[in-house]
């Protein structure tokens, strides 16, 4: 009769399958589940860690989009002040030009009038003394009309 040794001995971990021996098969399983179960206890800790740099990475990015549009909104308002003193300058530099370009319409107009003036003051006397001859000259002549004289004015050869 085998002893209680060899009876226990049946049940001791062995080898891989294969060739026969005595023995229960070795559970590789669970040896391997103790072995790593040591070393991925202490990723836990590393774990955690990664989740709060994570957290982190997240709060820096956040606060660095805000930082950003903030500055964008900044530029952009200071670019809009920008725009709009330069085209206050331009419409400055639009409306002195147009006014001087007024002084000079103005005061070629001033010329071209006292031309006129001068011309008609020229004309005046000649224009009077003529009009009184004529004016004579048709009391004088009792059968001379106004439509036989030449020298009228709305008649050819007007004006003299």
């Amino acid at each position: 009769m085998p002893g209680l040794r060899d009876y226990l001995d049946r049940f001791r971990p062995a080898g891989a399958p294969g060739a026969g021996g005595t023995g229960v098969p070795a559970d590789r399983s669970r040896e391997l589940e103790a072995e790593l179960t040591a070393v991925l206890a202490l990723l836990d800790d590393v774990h955690g860690e990664c989740a709060d740099v994570v957290a982190q990475a997240r709060r820096d990015a956040k606060q660095i989009v805000a930082t950003a549009r903030g500055e964008a909104a900044a530029a952009a308002d200071g670019a809009g002040r920008r725009a709009r003193a330069a085209r206050d300058e331009a419409a400055r530099h639009v409306l002195a030009a147009a006014r001087a370009e007024a002084v000079g319409i103005v005061a070629r107009a001033d010329q071209q009038a006292s031309r006129v003036r001068d011309r008609a003051r020229q004309r005046i006397p000649a224009l009077a003394s003529r009009a009184v001859g004529l004016v004579r000259d048709l009391g004088t002549e009792p059968g001379a009309s106004a439509a036989d004289r030449t020298d009228l004015p709305g008649r050819p050869g007007w004006p003299p």
